[in-house]
C-alpha cells in the first residue's frame, strides 16, 4: 500500500489542478489510484461543480470523497487563509470500499437519518473505519453516528463538518465526481490494515468530579444534588490563580466515557463547550446532550494544554503500536491553528515530527469526528487523526 499527498496554492483553479495532478502522477509512477480524499478552499468556489469530477476522471481513481475547507493541511503545513487544493491518494491496496450519501429529514421535532448502508459480511476483513463529511446546515452528525454504529458496530468514524462558507449553501461535499450541497457523504473502508485513531481534545480537568443529578437534553440543572453553578463557584474558589484565569476565558465540561474506571484522568472525558448559564436556576447548557447519573468534571483549554495533549496522545499511540505507518488524515478545528497556538502548522508539524514526515492531508473543520473510548462523537477545538498502518 502506498499513500501520496500533493497540494497547490495556485489561485487559478486550472493551474492548481494541473500542478497537483502532475506531481501525483510522478509519485504514482504508473500505479492506479484506489481511493482519494480531496479538500479545496473557497478561492476555487466557481469550479466546485466540476473540480472533483475532473480530478477523478483524469486520475481514473475508483473512489473520491472530500469537502470544502477554509484551510487545507498538506504534510507538515497548515495553509491558513490561502488558496489551496490538497489531494491524498492511496494505491496498491486491497481495501474493500463502500461509499454512501446521507439525507436528513425533519418530522416535527425529530430528525431522521437516511442512507446508512448495511455492513457487508464478505469477504471477511479484520478492520473497518468510516470517513464522514457533513454539510453544516443540512446534516446532523448526532443522528448519523448512532446509525453508523448500528450498521457497523464500534468502528472508528473520522472526518468533520465542511468549512469555509459563511452561510447555507456555501460549503459543499464531493463524492465520486459530484458536488453535493446537502446532507453528508461517507465511505466505509474494510481492510486487514489497522486505521488507528488519535483524538486530542486539548483540555485538562480541573477541580474534582461531580455526578449529574438533574438534567434535560443539554441543560444540567444540578450536580451532586445542588445547582450546577453553586457547585461550580465553590470549586472555582479553590483553583490556582492561573486556572481561574483560564476558566474566565471559557470553561468546558468533560463527561466520563467509561464509568467503570476507578480513577478518571485526562483522555477519559468527552469534552463539551459550556454554552451559557441561567442565574435564576443555576443551570448550565453544554454542546452535547447528557443524562442524569453521568460523571462530569470541568476542564480548561489553552495553547500549552493543547500542545501537551496532542504530544501525549501521539506518544501513547507510538508506544502501543510499533507497526510502520503509511500516512495519515488530519481533521482539526478551525479554532486551533494560529488562533490558539500563535503560530502556524502546530498540529500538522507535530504529527510529522513524531512519525517521520509521513504523507498527511486534511482540513480545518467546523466540527471534528472521532472516537473517544468505543464511541464516536462530534467534537469542537479537537484534532482528530486517522493513522494508516502500512
Amino acid at each position: 500500500m502506498k499513500i501520496h499527498v500533493q497540494h497547490s496554492l495556485e489561485a487559478v483553479t486550472s493551474s492548481a489542478i494541473e500542478e497537483v495532478l502532475l506531481k501525483i502522477r510522478e509519485d504514482l509512477a504508473g500505479a492506479s489510484v484506489d481511493l482519494a480524499f480531496l479538500f479545496v478552499t473557497h478561492h476555487h468556489e466557481e469550479h466546485f461543480p466540476t473540480i472533483s469530477g475532473e480530478i477523478q476522471n483524469r486520475l481514473e481513481c475508483k473512489e473520491l470523497i472530500g469537502c470544502t475547507a477554509g484551510t487545507i493541511i498538506a504534510n507538515s503545513n497548515e495553509y491558513e487563509q490561502e488558496p489551496g487544493i490538497v489531494l491524498w491518494v492511496m494505491s496498491q491496496t486491497d481495501y474493500d470500499m463502500q461509499s454512501f450519501q446521507l439525507q436528513f429529514e425533519r418530522d416535527d421535532d425529530r430528525v431522521e437519518c437516511l442512507g446508512v448502508p448495511e455492513s457487508r459480511e464478505e469477504p471477511p476483513r479484520e478492520h473497518t473505519a468510516v470517513f464522514l463529511f457533513c454539510e453544516p446546515y443540512s446534516s446532523s452528525p448526532y443522528m448519523a453516528l448512532p446509525q453508523i454504529e448500528k450498521s457497523f458496530g464500534a468502528v472508528p468514524v473520522f472526518g468533520g463538518v465542511a468549512d469555509g462558507g459563511i452561510g447555507p449553501g456555501e460549503s459543499c461535499l464531493f463524492l465520486n465526481g459530484e458536488q453535493i450541497n446537502h446532507g453528508a457523504v461517507g465511505i466505509v473502508c474494510r481492510t486487514d490494515h489497522r486505521i488507528r485513531p488519535i483524538v486530542s481534545q486539548g483540555c485538562r480537568p480541573i477541580g474534582h468530579t461531580f455526578v449529574v443529578t438533574k438534567t434535560e437534553k443539554n441543560v444540567i440543572y444540578e450536580v451532586g444534588g445542588r445547582p450546577t453553578m453553586q457547585q461550580f463557584r465553590e470549586m472555582f474558589k479553590d483553583l490556582s490563580s492561573e486556572d481561574q484565569e483560564l476558566v474566565r476565558q471559557g470553561p468546558h465540561l468533560g463527561v466520563v466515557t467509561d464509568e467503570y474506571k476507578e480513577k478518571f484522568e485526562r483522555g477519559d472525558f468527552l469534552v463539551s463547550n459550556v454554552l451559557g448559564s441561567d442565574p435564576e436556576t443555576g443551570a448550565i447548557a453544554i454542546s452535547q446532550p447528557i443524562r442524569s447519573g453521568r460523571t462530569v468534571q470541568f476542564h480548561v483549554r489553552d495553547a500549552e494544554t493543547a500542545r501537551e495533549d496532542l504530544q501525549m496522545m501521539i506518544d501513547h499511540d507510538l508506544r502501543e503500536h510499533p507497526q510502520p505507518v503509511a500516512g495519515a488524515l488530519m481533521f482539526t478545528c478551525n479554532g486551533r491553528g494560529k488562533k490558539l497556538f500563535g503560530s502556524a502548522d502546530h498540529d500538522a508539524n507535530t504529527l510529522c515530527e513524531r512519525y517521520g514526515s509521513i504523507p498527511v492531508a486534511g482540513l480545518f473543520a467546523q466540527g471534528e469526528l472521532g472516537p473517544i473510548g468505543n464511541r464516536n462523537y462530534l467534537h469542537g477545538f479537537t484534532a482528530s487523526i486517522a493513522i494508516f498502518e502500512a
